[in-house]
């Protein structure tokens, strides 16, 4: 009897419940216990001017949150480049606003966000 019910336990399937395990993506599902590689993770936005643009600092939000550009770039940027506006988002497409510090200027517009991506919007 006990060598039937011994078999019995280490026949039955495993019942571990399958989903995202990864607590930085965006569909994290902290009952997962086991991986199914269904993750879908962040992607970074950043925001930046180019040299002697003429803008003094400058307030983007996006998404509820704002970050400043503080510096100026000859060529593009790479993400999360030092004196730019970064963002790490979970995919898909926002709104944005910026504006000019001690200035009249302001912009506005959409950005995408890819899984994992890296994408860079110059304003000007």
């Amino acid at each position: 009897m006990i060598l039937a019910l011994t078999s019995v336990a280490f026949m039955a399937p495993s019942c571990k419940k399958e989903g995202c395990t990864n607590s930085g993506a965006c569909n994290y599902d902290p009952d997962a216990e086991k991986d199914d590689g269904s993750c879908i993770n962040k992607g970074t936005v950043t925001f930046w001017q180019i040299t002697n643009s003429g803008y003094d600092f400058t307030d983007v939000t996006i998404n509820g949150s704002t970050a400043v550009i503080t510096d100026e770039y000859s060529n593009t940027p790479t993400c999360n480049a030092t004196g730019c506006a970064s963002f790490t988002l979970c995919p898909g497409t926002y709104t944005f606003s910026a504006s000019e510090q001690t200035g009249p200027t302001t912009w506005s517009g959409t950005v995408t966000v890819s899984d994992e991506g890296c994408t860079t919007m110059r304003l000007q």
